[in-house]
C-alpha cells in the first residue's frame, strides 16, 4: 500500500499558519514585482539607447538620402562624412544599402569601426576594368608625339591624375570588400527599428532613407555599455528584494505573534475616515512591547502616507508639460483669488486664452511638436504673468488667467502684450492662415468690487459667471477671424 505524504497542518499553531502562510504568498508577490520591474527597465533603457542612437543619424539622413538618390559617391566617401559616421557614439559598423532616383543604380557604403575604413561596397571588377582602359587611352595621348599644346597637356595630365585617383579609390574599395569579414549578419528588425544581439552584445539600428527608390541605414552600436546596466539593475533589484522580504519577515512576525484584542483597535482605527486624526488617542501608543511598537509603526507609517498625499497635491496643482496651473488647481484657488483682491478693489479680469487651428499644427506637425508649442505659449504666459496673478493650463490648449491690476488699462494692456508675445514667438503654423505661425484667441471678463453686489451671492458663482462670459468672448474672437482680444464685463448678461 502507498503511504500518504501530508503536511502536518493540524499540528501548526495559528500564528504558526500564519506566518508560513504569509511568507509564501510575499515572496510570490516580491519574484513578481522584480520580474515585472525587470523587464519593464530594462526594455526601457535598450528603447533609450536606441532612441539616442537614432536621434543621432536622423540628423544627417537627408543627407545620405540626397547623396544615394544622386549616386554622389564623392559626398559618401570624403573624409569629413567618414568623421561623421565614426563620430556615433559606440559605432561598430555603419552601412548605406539604397537605390538611385536616376539612375535606378544600386549603392552600397560601409564603414567598420575596427579599421577606421569607409569604403564602397558595390565596386564591381568591369567598373575597374573602364577605369584602367580610360587611365590607358589618356597615357596614350601623353605619349603621342604630335601632342605638343601646353594646355591639352595639362587637361591630360589633370584628367590622368583624376582617373588614377579613382582607379586606387575602386581598387582599395573592392579589396576591402572582398578581404574584410563582417562579424555580424543583418537582422529582421521589428517595427520599432532596432533589435539587441545579446549574445553579441550589439544593438542593431535599421533607419529607412527618404529618397523616392528608398533604401536603409544600418548601424551596429557596441551594447556594452547596456550589458552593465542590466548587470547593475539585476544587482539592485535582488537587494531590494531582499531588503523587501526581511522588511515582510518582520512585520509578518509581529502581524502573526500578536492576534489579540490591540490588533482589533489598530484595524478598527484602519478603516476608519478620520484615522490620522484619532491616531494620538490610540492606548497602543503608550505600551512598550510589540503591539505599541506596531501602533507607532502605524503612526509614521500614516504620518508618511499623509506627507505623500500632500506632495501629490502639490504636483496635482501643477500642469507637467507648460508648468503652469492645472485645472485642478483653478477649481480651488480662483475663489479665495477674487474674494482676495476684490476686498482689496481692484479690478480683475478673468483671461480665456485659445491657441488658434491648433487642432491643425497637429495634423501638420505631430503631437510633439504641439506639445513643444503649447509648453512656449506657457512659458510665455509665465514670463508675462506677476508673482499675484495665477495662470492655468484649463486644458488642451486652452489657458486661464487671473489679473489683479489699479485700474481697466493695466488689464486691456497686458491681454494686447500677451497676444503680441505670442505671435512674436514665431512658432511656424502653416495651418494658421493668414497669420501663418501660433496665435491666440484671447476672451477676457473684468469685474471690479462695486459690480459684484449686482450680480452674484458669492464668490463661487461669480467664478463661474466670469468663465463663461469670457469664454463666450473667446469664441467671439474665433468668429472674428483669430488672433485678437475681447473683453467683456462681468455684469454683463451672460446669454450675450
Amino acid at each position: 500500500m502507498s503511504r500518504k505524504f501530508y503536511f502536518p497542518v493540524q499540528k501548526l499553531t495559528i500564528n504558526q499558519m500564519l506566518f508560513i502562510s504569509h511568507m509564501i504568498l510575499v515572496i510570490t508577490i516580491i519574484c513578481g514585482l522584480s520580474y515585472s520591474r525587470y523587464n519593464s527597465e530594462w526594455e526601457r533603457q535598450v528603447h533609450y539607447s536606441a532612441l539616442l542612437a537614432k536621434q543621432s543619424i536622423n540628423s544627417h539622413i537627408n543627407f545620405f538620402s540626397g547623396s544615394v538618390a544622386g549616386v554622389n559617391y564623392a559626398n559618401l566617401t570624403m573624409p569629413t562624412t567618414k568623421q561623421t559616421i565614426s563620430s556615433f557614439e559606440d559605432i561598430l559598423y555603419f552601412e548605406i544599402n539604397g537605390v538611385s532616383d536616376y539612375s535606378k543604380r544600386a549603392v552600397n557604403i560601409r564603414y567598420l569601426a575596427e579599421t577606421k575604413e569607409l569604403w564602397r561596397g558595390d565596386v564591381t571588377l568591369q567598373e575597374i576594368e573602364t577605369i584602367e582602359d580610360r587611365i590607358g587611352v589618356l597615357e596614350s595621348k601623353l605619349a603621342s608625339p604630335s601632342l605638343t599644346n601646353p594646355v591639352t597637356i595639362k587637361k591630360l595630365n589633370y584628367l590622368l591624375n583624376r582617373k588614377k585617383t579613382e582607379y586606387s579609390l575602386l581598387s582599395k574599395s573592392f579589396s576591402l570588400t572582398q578581404t574584410t569579414q563582417i562579424a555580424w549578419e543583418k537582422p529582421h528588425v521589428s517595427a520599432l527599428q532596432y533589435q539587441l544581439d545579446t549574445e553579441d552584445c550589439v544593438l542593431h539600428i535599421q533607419i529607412p532613407l527618404t529618397n523616392d527608390n528608398g533604401g536603409y541605414i544600418w548601424a551596429i552600436i557596441d551594447a556594452s555599455k547596456l550589458s552593465e546596466i542590466q548587470h547593475s539593475l539585476i544587482e539592485e533589484l535582488l537587494v531590494e528584494a531582499l531588503l523587501a522580504l526581511l522588511v515582510s519577515l518582520v512585520l509578518i512576525w509581529w502581524v502573526t505573534h500578536w492576534l489579540v484584542s490591540p490588533l482589533k483597535n489598530l484595524a478598527k482605527n484602519m478603516s476608519s475616515e478620520e484615522a490620522y486624526k484619532n491616531i494620538n488617542k490610540l492606548p497602543e501608543l503608550q505600551r512598550v512591547d510589540e503591539i505599541g511598537q506596531l501602533a507607532r509603526a502605524y503612526k509614521g507609517l500614516l504620518t508618511k502616507i499623509e506627507s505623500q498625499l500632500n506632495i501629490l497635491r502639490t504636483k496635482s496643482d501643477t500642469d507637467p508639460l507648460t508648468g503652469l496651473g492645472s485645472r485642478y488647481k483653478y477649481t480651488h484657488t480662483v475663489s479665495p483669488f477674487l474674494k482676495r483682491h476684490l476686498n482689496k478693489e481692484q479690478y480683475i479680469g478673468m483671461i480665456v486664452c485659445d491657441v488658434d487651428n491648433f487642432k491643425a499644427f497637429n495634423d501638420l506637425y505631430g503631437h510633439t511638436e504641439g506639445d513643444n508649442a503649447l509648453a512656449k505659449v506657457g512659458g510665455k504666459i509665465a514670463e508675462l504673468a506677476r508673482e499675484s496673478d495665477l495662470a492655468y493650463r484649463y486644458g488642451g490648449e486652452e489657458f486661464v488667467i487671473l489679473c489683479a491690476r489699479p485700474t481697466e488699462s493695466q488689464l486691456y494692456y497686458f491681454t494686447e502684450r500677451l497676444k503680441l508675445e505670442i505671435e512674436g514667438l514665431g512658432i511656424v503654423h502653416t495651418g494658421n492662415l493668414p497669420y501663418r505661425v501660433v496665435t491666440l484667441s484671447i476672451g477676457s471678463a473684468i469685474v471690479s468690487a462695486t459690480d459684484l453686489p449686482c450680480i452674484v451671492t458669492d464668490y463661487r458663482e461669480l467664478q463661474e459667471r466670469m468663465f463663461n462670459i469670457a469664454d463666450k468672448a473667446l469664441y467671439s474672437c474665433k468668429e472674428l477671424g483669430r488672433n485678437r482680444v475681447q473683453w467683456r464685463e462681468a455684469k454683463e448678461d451672460e446669454s450675450n
